[in-house]
């Protein structure tokens, strides 16, 4: 349980940053960075608990996402002030390679893409509404007007720029292809090029593996208290 202290201090500086507990607090308060925090403390669990060669994908994309605000960057360049935090950011180094290349290109997987509107208060909410107005879309029935509408909205959100471009790799948590291409044939009357019958079933095979939930800003603020008296609880019991 010693990483819960520690993990939010991947790439700690050295001496002038914030301390790392200050920095933690201010990103776990914010709904955006709050969920970005805690998607990142779930998907990179296993980088965080046992030496590993390489980093999942999964982990590298809640990194580029955390980093994607303001919170979070504050969050990476806070300075470790005990032996778990420096512990932690060792471990998590291996992920550097792989989340410099994913940040240059945030629409090579739809599933970052999604990670990063998520560490966005608004981006969030927007896609929430897309996501609940749309399901019509998703089974192939039709567009509503109110599906089109939060499609619009969403679009203007900065944050979910990368939505709009964005590659099916497997690795997102819903068929992404067939969403893809409901969307271009119901809402805007054009036929996906992604969609051929090799390309779906080689999806379907990179899909077969479990892909873990993510979480939304609105739930983040809870997780994150409970969390943050669990480590209280065990620092106590450090010092005692």
């Amino acid at each position: 349980m010693w990483w819960l202290l520690a993990l939010v201090c991947l790439t700690a500086s050295g001496a002038g940053g914030t301390p790392c507990e200050e920095a933690r607090m201010r990103c776990a308060y914010r709904a955006g960075c709050g969920a970005a925090l805690n998607n990142y403390m779930y998907l990179c669990n296993e980088v965080l608990t046992k030496p590993i060669s390489s980093c999942p994908n999964e982990c590298g994309h809640a990194l580029i996402a955390l980093t994607s605000t303001e919170e979070g960057k504050e969050l990476m360049n806070c300075q470790c002030e005990d032996e778990y935090c420096l512990e932690a950011k060792q471990r998590i180094d291996v992920c550097r390679p792989l989340v410099m290349r994913g940040a240059a290109n945030a629409t090579a997987s739809c599933r970052l893409s999604q990670l990063i509107c998520l560490a966005d208060a608004q981006c969030a909410t927007a896609l929430r509404y897309y996501k609940e107005l749309c399901r019509s879309v998703y089974r192939g029935r039709k567009c509503s007007n109110k599906c089109l509408n939060s499609i619009q909205i969403l679009r203007k959100q900065e944050k979910a720029a990368a939505l709009q471009a964005c590659h099916c790799d497997g690795n997102e948590d819903y068929d992404c292809p067939k969403m893809q291409n409901n969307l271009a044939r119901l809402c805007f009357h054009k036929h996906s090029k992604n969609l051929t019958n090799n390309y779906q079933r080689g999806y379907e095979e990179r899909h077969k593996k479990h892909h873990p939930q993510v979480v939304s800003s609105a739930s983040s603020v809870t997780t994150f208290s409970a969390l943050f008296i669990l480590c209280t609880f065990f620092m106590i019991k450090q010092n005692t």
